[in-house]
C-alpha cells in the first residue's frame, strides 16, 4: 500500500501557487483605495453643493450624500479581503475624516455663510485624509 498522498506537489509549484494567491489577495484588497477616492469626491461634492445651493436643492445634496455614505458602508461590509496596511490606517483615516467633516460643517455654516467661494475651497479639507490614504493603499 502506497503511503504518499496524491495531493502532494513539488516545492517550486507550491511556492508559485502561494505567490499567485498572494497577488490575488493584494489585488482583491485594492477596493479600499478606490472606495476612499470615491468617498473624498462625494464629500467634496456635498460641501460644494451645500455652499452653492439653497432650499430643496441643498436638502437633495444632503440626502444624496447620506445615501452615498450609507452605500459605501454597505459595500465595505460586503468585502472579504482587507490588507494589513488597510487595517492599520482605517482608524486614523476615519478619525481624521470625521473630525474634518465636523470642522468643515461648523466653519461653512458660521464663518462663510455669505455665498463666497471660500466654502468651496474648504470643502476639499475632509477629502484630504481619504485621498492621501487612498494613495498610500494603492501604491503598495
Amino acid at each position: 500500500m502506497d503511503q504518499s498522498s496524491s495531493h502532494e506537489m513539488p516545492p517550486a509549484e507550491a511556492l508559485g501557487r502561494a505567490g499567485r494567491m498572494s497577488e490575488l489577495a493584494r489585488d482583491g484588497s485594492r477596493w479600499f483605495g478606490y472606495m476612499l477616492i470615491l468617498l473624498g469626491l462625494v464629500t467634496t461634492g456635498f460641501f460644494v453643493g451645500q455652499a452653492l445651493t439653497e432650499g430643496w436643492l441643498a436638502a437633495a445634496f444632503a440626502w444624496l450624500y447620506a445615501a452615498c455614505v450609507a452605500g459605501l458602508f454597505w459595500y465595505v461590509n460586503r468585502q472579504r479581503v482587507v490588507s494589513r496596511p488597510t487595517a492599520l490606517i482605517t482608524r486614523r483615516v476615519t478619525f481624521a475624516y470625521v473630525s474634518l467633516v465636523i470642522l468643515t460643517s461648523v466653519v461653512n455654516s458660521t464663518l462663510w455663510d455669505d455665498g463666497s467661494l471660500w466654502p468651496c475651497l474648504v470643502a476639499l479639507l475632509p477629502a484630504l485624509p481619504c485621498w492621501s490614504a487612498a494613495w498610500w493603499v494603492l501604491r503598495r
